[in-house]
C-alpha cells in the first residue's frame, strides 16, 4: 500500500470519525447549550455585537465561538448538529495539520503519517470534536498559527495569516488565548528569525488588538461593571474550587495524572518523543518544546484542573509521540502497522459513523423547554430554582431549546422571597420544592419530567401588573 493511499484512508476515517456521529443526540449543559443558545439569541436579535446571555449581557467570554455558530444558525437554522458542526470541522483540520506539521518539522512523510494517526485514534480528543465547545477550535487556530508561523521564515506574506489565527483565538479563548502568541514570542525571543522586527512582532503585536477593541467597546458601555465580571471570572478559574493554598502548587502532578490516566496508548512514545528532543535540542523540534511546555504550564497554574484546557497541546504530543514510536519500535513492523490499522480505522469509522453511540444529556429536560415555550410568550421569563443549585447547565439547555430567559434562583431566602410575592407567573422547580412549597398554592401544571416541575400559578398568585 503506497503512502498516499493511506494518507487517504486516515482521512476518511477521522471525517467519518467526528462529522456523521454528531447529527445524533443533543447538547450537554456544559458548556454546549450555553454557548448555543447566546449564538441563538444573536441570530433572534440581529444583534452581533453586545451578546447575550438569558438576557443580560455575556461578559464572561469574546464572541469568537459564538459567531460561528450564529453565522450556520442565519444561514441553516437551529440546530443541534450546527451546533457541534465547526467542532467537527476544527477536528478534521487539526489532524491533517497535524499531518502537515509532523512532515515539515521531521522532513519524514512516514513519521507525518504516524503522527497524523495518533492525533486522529485520540479517544479523548474525538470527545471533544463531537462538542459545541471552544476547546477543539482553539486546538485548531493554535495548531494554524504554529504552521503558519513556520511558513512564514521563508515567505513573509504567512505573518497575515499569524496575525489572523492568533487575533481570532484570543477573540475566541480571552486571556486564555494568550498561549499563543506567548508560544510564538517565547520562540521569537529565544531564537534568531529574520524579518524579526519588520513582521514578526509587529503580527504578535497587532494580534492584541480584536480583542483589545472588544474589551474597550464593552468598558465604554458597562464601565466597572464589565471588569467586575471579568476579574470575578478569571479568578474563580485560577483559583478553582478548592481555595486550599497549596493546590497553587499541584497542577504539575494533577495533570501528569491526568494524561496518566486517559492518554493511551501514546502516552509512554509521547514521553519518549519528548526525552530525545530534549536530550538532543533539534531547531525544528524547538517550537513543539515550546508549545508543549507553555500550554502545560499554563493548565498547572489554574485552579480550574481540567484535562480538556490541554487539549491545544495534543497536536505536539502527537508528533512527539511519532518520534518515540520511531524510536521504540522496529520501522518494519510500524510500516506494516500502519497498513494494517488504517483500512481497519477506515472500517470502524464507518460502523460508528452508521451506528454511533448515543448520549443524550437532555432527555430531562427537553419536555420542560417544549412545554414552557408552548405556554409562555416569547419575552416572559421563568421562575427558575433547582434544590439552591447554580444549574447552569438546566438552564443553558432550557435557553437553548426552549428559547426562554429565566429568572435564575441559587438562595433559600432568594427562593422565599420570589415567591412570597411571585417574581413570574410560570415556575421551574425541582420535585422536593414542588411537594413542599406548591401544593398550598393554586397552580396548574403544564409538565414534569424526572425530577423538575414546570407549572403556572393561578391569578391570585401572579405577580400585580
Amino acid at each position: 500500500m503506497t503512502h498516499r493511499v493511506t494518507f487517504w484512508l486516515i482521512v476518511c476515517a477521522t471525517a467519518l470519525l467526528m462529522l456523521a456521529p454528531i447529527r445524533l443526540g443533543d447538547l450537554a449543559g456544559y458548556d454546549d447549550a450555553v454557548y448555543a443558545h447566546i449564538a441563538r439569541a444573536i441570530v433572534e436579535s440581529g444583534n452581533w455585537i453586545d451578546i447575550q446571555s438569558n438576557g443580560y449581557p455575556a461578559l464572561e467570554h469574546p464572541p469568537g465561538f459564538v459567531w460561528i455558530q450564529a453565522a450556520l444558525f442565519s444561514i441553516f437554522g437551529l440546530s443541534d448538529f450546527l451546533a457541534k458542526l465547526p467542532a467537527a470541522l476544527c477536528g478534521v483540520g487539526t489532524v491533517l495539520l497535524v499531518y502537515w506539521l509532523a512532515r515539515r518539522l521531521l522532513q519524514d512523510q512516514f513519521a507525518a503519517m504516524l503522527a497524523m494517526f495518533v492525533m486522529a485514534a485520540t479517544p479523548y480528543f474525538i470527545k471533544y470534536a463531537a462538542h459545541g465547545m471552544t476547546d477543539v477550535p482553539f486546538t485548531f487556530l493554535f495548531t494554524a498559527a504554529i504552521c503558519a508561523w513556520i511558513l512564514s521564515r521563508d515567505r513573509p506574506a504567512w505573518y497575515f495569516a499569524v496575525w489572523a489565527l492568533t487575533a481570532y483565538a484570543l477573540l475566541m479563548r480571552g486571556v486564555g488565548g494568550l498561549v499563543v502568541p506567548a508560544t510564538l514570542g517565547l520562540h521569537l525571543a529565544l531564537y534568531k528569525r529574520p524579518n524579526r522586527w519588520n513582521f514578526a512582532v509587529p503580527a504578535l503585536a497587532l494580534a492584541l488588538v480584536p480583542l483589545g477593541t472588544w474589551y474597550a467597546h464593552l468598558t465604554s458601555i458597562y464601565g466597572d461593571f464589565f471588569w467586575r465580571v471579568q476579574s470575578n471570572f478569571l479568578s474563580n478559574k485560577l483559583a478553582g474550587d478548592d481555595p486550599a493554598s497549596w493546590r497553587r502548587y499541584t497542577g504539575l502532578f494533577e495533570y501528569a495524572w491526568m494524561l496518566l490516566q486517559s492518554y493511551w496508548p501514546w502516552l509512554p512514545f509521547t514521553v519518549a518523543g519528548l526525552v530525545m528532543a530534549m536530550k538532543n535540542p533539534d531547531r525544528r523540534t524547538r517550537i513543539l518544546l515550546l508549545w508543549c511546555g507553555i500550554m502545560y504550564l499554563a493548565c498547572a497554574v489554574t485552579g480550574s484542573r481540567v484535562l480538556r484546557y490541554l487539549l491545544p497541546a495534543y497536536p505536539a504530543f502527537s508528533i512527539f509521540a511519532a518520534i518515540g514510536l520511531q524510536r521504540l519500535l522496529p520501522d518494519r513492523y510500524l510500516r506494516l502497522g500502519l497498513q494494517w490499522l488504517a483500512p481497519i480505522a477506515l472500517v470502524a469509522a464507518a460502523v460508528i459513523a452508521i451506528y454511533p453511540p448515543v448520549t443524550l444529556h437532555a432527555a430531562e429536560i427537553k419536555p420542560i423547554a417544549a412545554a414552557a415555550a408552548a405556554n409562555t410568550l416569547t419575552r416572559e421569563r421563568i421562575a427558575f430554582y433547582d434544590e439552591a443549585q447554580p444549574r447552569f447547565d438546566e438552564t443553558g439547555q432550557i435557553q437553548w431549546y426552549g428559547g426562554r430567559t429565566m429568572w435564575i434562583l441559587t438562595e433559600p431566602s432568594a427562593f422565599a422571597h420570589a415567591i412570597a410575592e411571585p417574581i413570574a407567573p410560570v415556575w421551574i422547580v425541582d420535585d422536593a420544592t414542588y411537594q413542599r412549597e406548591f401544593p398550598s398554592r393554586p397552580h396548574s401544571v403544564l409538565a414534569h419530567s424526572g425530577h423538575l416541575w414546570l407549572l403556572k400559578l393561578s391569578p391570585v398568585e401572579s405577580p400585580k401588573p
